[in-house]
């Protein structure tokens, strides 16, 4: 999600701010071109178009930060994932797992499924076909109808569908108008240095810490008035609060470090509320 979905889903998720790291070679690095190893999906596509369609996807064009260093720069962006105990199914989901209970109010990234937004226009059908395939590999297998009786989705690597060509145009739109408070996240005192995010994303290429900050930066820039914040600092601390209380009844030694994060993340939102410029 992008921070400020994820600020209007606070009912519905305990979000984490989200650092992605997108590693691209410059045009003269040679050895990296020649040991590129792409994901499964873009095997044995040319490394130069791979890093050039690379270069127009949501991850590059809404980096709040780039580090640059010789034949290689380093695109950060910002993004929102939600946090849980179990990573089973999206929490979003109904008790079955197959409805989703947000669909009206449900993210670009939801919308724009199996060609998601994120996902550049010369990379679709690469895409496409790997989502297929995964869907069909996997243990709670799904299949996508690709029989000559479906509506056409994507033709001559174009998406065609109305309905999920203007998703995808939404979905970028709203991660482009990110960029300046992404650049603002990746300075905000209330949050990791960029140093110290950076020399994670370099082990790691994703990073995962306090959402509370976003949500401070993007009222700070006027993107959320303080209704907006008292709204979604409320509906975090009930969320949290149920949340820890069938934790603690579990008594699972593995949830422990989860359970001590909630609660230090359900004081920060509950400090948040009570904070005095929020109170107009």
């Amino acid at each position: 999600m992008t921070v400020l979905e994820a600020s209007h889903l606070g009912d519905v998720f305990i979000p984490a701010l989200t650092y992605r790291l997108t590693s691209l070679p410059k045009d003269d690095n040679e050895a990296a071109y020649a040991s590129l190893a792409p994901h499964p999906h873009f095997k044995g596509m040319d490394g130069r178009e791979l890093v050039g369609r690379l270069r127009q996807s949501s991850a590059v064009l809404s980096a709040g930060a780039i580090v640059s260093e010789p034949g290689w720069d380093h695109h950060i962006a910002v993004t929102a994932r939600p946090w849980t105990y179990v990573v089973r199914t999206c929490p979003a989901l109904d008790a079955d797992g197959k409805r989703c209970t947000i669909h009206e109010r449900r993210p670009h990234t939801c919308r724009t499924v199996p060609v998601r937004y994120d996902v550049p226009a010369g990379l679709l059908v690469r895409a496409f076909r790997g989502v297929i395939d995964a869907g069909i590999a996997s243990a709670d297998p799904f299949e996508c109808d690709v029989s000559a009786a479906a509506p056409v989705l994507i033709r001559d690597g174009e998406v065609v569908d109305a309905d999920y060509k203007s998703a995808r145009v939404a979905g970028l739109e709203a991660a482009l108008a990110e960029k300046t408070l992404c650049a603002r996240i990746l300075a905000s005192p209330m949050l990791p240095p960029l140093r110290e995010v950076f020399g994670h994303l370099r082990r790691s290429q994703l990073v995962t810490v306090s959402f509370h900050g976003a949500i401070a930066t993007a009222h700070e820039l006027g993107l959320l008035d303080a209704a907006a914040v008292r709204t979604f600092c409320a509906a975090q601390i009930d969320l949290l609060e149920r949340e820890i209380t069938k934790a603690v009844a579990r008594k699972l030694k593995d949830e422990r470090e989860a359970t001590g994060r909630f609660r230090t993340l359900l004081s920060a939102y509950r400090t948040m509320a009570t904070h005095p410029q929020l109170q107009t």
